[in-house]
């Protein structure tokens, strides 16, 4: 069997679980990239192992991987396709695995993701200076709906998620307008969809904010790949409605908790801590901005 922890005392590159039929679950490059496998599959009578899934980054990439293997005794010798790279490499079951030792750049990145993040928050608007615009403007909290998406959304979605990106990060060189609408193309083409957008809109039908849910495997059923509200309507308690609202889409699919990969350098990380996330450590210990709610009715409150 497979089940286990494969690759190098350097490096653990799988983390599998197969069950009796068979079918294999677990991720890839596990406390690093923590790539899902979607689907797998090893056959006990050839030892042949078949993976498939999708590394996700957090600015959206999404990089499909394929990995083809047979077991020989105590080693697996793969194949792998991930994204543009192929190659192959020998694992060996890591029986007892020791995380490699913090270096001097692991243990600055968490200061230098902290300055990072008090910059890009110097550009956060004041939730005070917010709400007298809003009213200047004509407008109210009561005005702005919430729905699911539709594909006709794609070219305001496209413009919404490049504008509220580069607001939370201070830049202007994030993916453009082209890249966002080419990838929300796929996830609207994608059959026998499971995962959902919502998105809200002003009383114009202006998109101003959106989460994107979908399955996820693992520990967590869920994973909140995307949450994003346009600058002018921070500090309006639209960020808890977004989550609320995003809590109750999950429960309808039977899904009732979910995981966060968010950047270090996002200045809006505390609003996961305000709203009870759960900080996750890597397999040496340290955080690298995931979140957890294991009981998502928490959020629905």
């Amino acid at each position: 069997m497979v089940t286990g922890r494969w690759g190098k005392p350097s490096e653990v590159l799988l983390d599998l679980t197969v069950d009796a039929d068979g079918t294999v679950r677990g991720v890839a490059n596990p406390g690093r990239q923590n790539a899902p496998i979607r689907r797998g599959h090893f056959d006990a009578a050839t030892r042949a192992l078949n993976l498939e899934g999708e590394h996700v980054t957090p600015d959206g990439m999404v990089t499909p991987f394929r990995i083809e293997g047979r077991l020989d005794g105590r080693t697996l010798h793969l194949k792998y396709e991930f994204g543009e790279l192929r190659g192959e490499v020998d694992a060996v079951r890591v029986e007892e695995y020791a995380p490699p030792r913090l270096t001097l750049r692991d243990r600055l990145k968490p200061r230098l993701a902290k300055l990072l993040r008090w910059i890009n928050s110097r550009t956060r608007p004041n939730g005070a200076e917010n709400a007298r615009k809003l009213r200047e403007r004509g407008e109210s909290l009561d005005s702005i709906t919430f729905r699911d998406a539709v594909a006709d959304d794609i070219p305001a979605l496209a413009e919404l998620h490049v504008t509220t990106w580069n607001a939370t990060y201070n830049t202007t060189r994030g993916p453009t307008i082209a890249t966002r609408t080419w990838q929300w193309e796929q996830v609207f083409a994608k059959a026998n969809r499971r995962d959902f957008i919502l998105v809200l809109e002003d009383k114009n039908g202006r998109l101003i904010g959106f989460t994107w849910g979908r399955p996820h495997e693992g520990e967590f059923a869920g994973e909140l790949s995307k949450i994003y509200l346009r600058w002018e309507y921070h500090g309006l308690g639209l960020g808890r409605r977004m989550m609320a609202e995003t809590a109750r889409r999950f429960v309808e699919r039977g899904i009732h908790s979910f995981v966060l990969f968010a950047e270090l350098t996002n200045p809006t990380l505390g609003f996961y801590d305000h709203l009870g996330g759960e900080r996750l450590l890597d397999e040496r210990g340290q955080f690298g901005g995931a979140y957890a709610w294991r009981d998502v009715k928490v959020l629905m409150r």
